[in-house]
């Protein structure tokens, strides 16, 4: 029973641990991010800010997360933000502090107060901070629990004496825990575990330092894995290992460490734990911050940039250890839907290319990038998926589903790219002086499409109400403008010049140009509708697909016209 007590309050640290994520996510968003980056201007002003993210997000999973969303969303590099994540970890010690000073007697008033928020209150802010209180009750809990359990296992003499045994391989110690924290993802929850068995009597006080530094290298090593998918986050984990396991290995070679560590350190073995872990923490990021640029230098000798992946380099943003975070999963799935929005663009510019008859062959590009927007769409679709809307508040719902809805319309223009209007450049073989007027439309169309495909990348970004709805004008204006442009020439026998070259008149082709830049700018304009009308958005997307249709038979008409025609010519 002893050891089930044990298990159990484990499982309610790291429960608790979960709660306390998603709550933090309910109070502050994507908002800590953005408001972080604000303060990286110089080292000491990031310290700070991570002092301050790490106390109100006394998570390590939450705080790597947060620096991987940083190095995701912004130019930062993995040294400026080594600073952020140093005073995360001192913010952090502030949890176990209160460990250790048995607010744990308390978690029956965190965990009714949160409880009572959370269930039964509506607004999403008094949800949040009854989710926090909830975990942060679970936590308590689990520490009385762990602790009990401990003090009653102090009464047979065999567990005693074994952790007395182990006490002396601190080396074993340092491994063993760091591979717990590992397994627990929660530094926090490891020192925890350590207060509790010392509260019970059961951990010797000279154990509890290597116990506090293995928590540490474990957490480390967290980081390191999260952040392993790019460059610049294996710099950033890689800095903070490199940091916490020079501390902890230097502390642990010298022989009077843990014996001075215990004259200084005030108060009972439980608190000399929560005390040591802070002073680690402050003291390393103290020596970093006066070592930052060296050590920024040394990460980038150390982690090399591949050859050909500089930082334009494109890669997936779809970070599953985001999905614990939904509004950080939110965000990064919106950057995933601006490489779509790329991929379009590239597209674009490739069949102009071909339409001026400059290369052909780029036909086999626009297949490629199709297929890449294929790939990123469904990739895109099945992380959204995973996000749980029971975490979501309303808005974020929301947005989620604009995200899916918009992916879809942007796959749509990548099929409207690839198989009409590649389709129709790619037969459009010289250009006669008589279309000069016609050609001179069409590049101000395209010029607008793409214009407009930079516009809806910033939609997507900022949700700016005013942005939408001029937005949503310029493609009323568009859609005037083609109509009143529109017209069939009749493509009679091919002419020829004098140099024997075949003159293809484009009419119906300049018309089916004309009418695919115009669908495609209807797409394009599905976001600002979910941005500035969301009640109407259904039904402007309706319309703009009832337009297109009438407009392609519109379309069939005029080719069954000229080719009637022009066979009525041959007879």
């Amino acid at each position: 029973m002893i050891l089930l007590h044990i298990a159990t309050g484990i499982m309610l640290v790291l429960l608790g641990m979960r709660h306390l994520r998603k709550g933090l996510d309910r109070l502050f968003g994507n908002r800590l991010v953005e408001w972080l980056q604000t303060m990286t201007r110089n080292r000491i002003q990031g310290f700070l800010a991570g002092i301050v993210a790490g106390v109100m997000a006394p998570s390590s999973t939450a705080i790597a997360m947060l620096s991987m969303q940083m190095l995701n969303q912004s130019a930062l590099t993995a040294g400026r933000l080594l600073a952020v994540v140093l005073g995360a970890n001192v913010g952090i010690t502030v949890a176990v502090q209160l460990l250790a000073f048995r607010v744990q007697d308390y978690a029956g008033v965190f965990i009714v107060t949160g409880g009572v928020a959370h269930l039964f209150l509506h607004r999403g802010l008094f949800r949040g901070i009854g989710q926090v209180l909830l975990a942060l009750g679970f936590i308590f809990l689990a520490m009385q629990m762990i602790s009990e359990a401990a003090h009653a296992a102090a009464g047979g003499g065999d567990i005693v004496e074994l952790f007395r045994l182990i006490g002396g391989y601190p080396w074993l110690i340092l491994a063993g825990v760091a591979l717990l924290t590992v397994l627990l993802q929660s530094s926090t929850a490891s020192i925890g575990l350590g207060i509790g068995l010392a509260q019970g009597g059961i951990l010797p006080a000279a154990t509890v330092f290597p116990w506090v530094l293995g928590a540490n290298l474990g957490i480390a090593l967290t980081a390191l894995t999260a952040g392993w998918a790019s460059v610049e986050g294996r710099r950033l984990g890689l800095g903070n290992l490199l940091l916490k396991g020079t501390g902890a290995l230097g502390f642990l070679l010298i022989p009077s460490a843990v014996a001075l560590a215990q004259r200084l350190l005030p108060g009972a073995v439980d608190q000399q734990a929560a005390n040591f872990n802070t002073f680690f923490n402050l003291g390393l990021g103290l020596i970093a911050l006066l070592l930052l640029g060296p050590l920024a230098r040394v990460l980038e000798f150390l982690v090399e940039t591949p050859a050909g992946k500089g930082a334009a380099a494109m890669h997936s943003y779809l970070d599953p250890l985001l999905l614990q975070t939904p509004s950080l999963a939110l965000n990064q799935a919106t950057r995933e839907e601006l490489h779509m929005i790329d991929e379009i663009h590239i597209m674009l510019r490739n069949a102009w290319i071909i339409l001026n008859g400059k290369d052909k062959l780029l036909l086999g590009a626009i297949d490629d990038r199709y297929g890449r927007l294929n790939t990123v769409h469904a990739e895109l679709r099945g992380y959204l998926g995973q996000i749980s809307d029971e975490n979501l508040n309303a808005e974020d719902a929301r947005w989620k589903f604009i995200l899916l809805d918009y992916a879809q319309e942007l796959q749509a223009i990548g099929r409207l790219v690839r198989r009409d209007l590649a389709d129709a450049v790619s037969h459009i073989e010289l250009k006669p002086p008589a279309m000069a007027g016609e050609l001179q439309e069409l590049e101000v169309l395209y010029a607008q499409t793409l214009s407009r495909l930079e516009k809806a990348a910033r939609l997507l970004m900022t949700g700016s109400i005013t942005e939408a709805e001029q937005f949503i004008r310029e493609k009323e204006e568009i859609n005037r403008r083609c109509r009143a442009g529109q017209k069939v020439r009749p493509e009679g026998p091919p002419a020829r010049t004098s140099a024997g070259q075949p003159v293809v008149l484009v009419g119906v082709a300049y018309f089916d140009l004309v009418t695919c830049l115009r669908r495609i700018n209807g797409h394009l304009t599905a976001i600002a509708y979910a941005i500035a009308r969301p009640g109407d958005a259904s039904a402007n997307t309706e319309g703009a697909g009832s337009d297109f249709e009438l407009e392609a038979s519109r379309a069939d008409e005029s080719n069954a016209q000229v080719k009637t025609g022009a066979g009525a010519e041959t007879k």
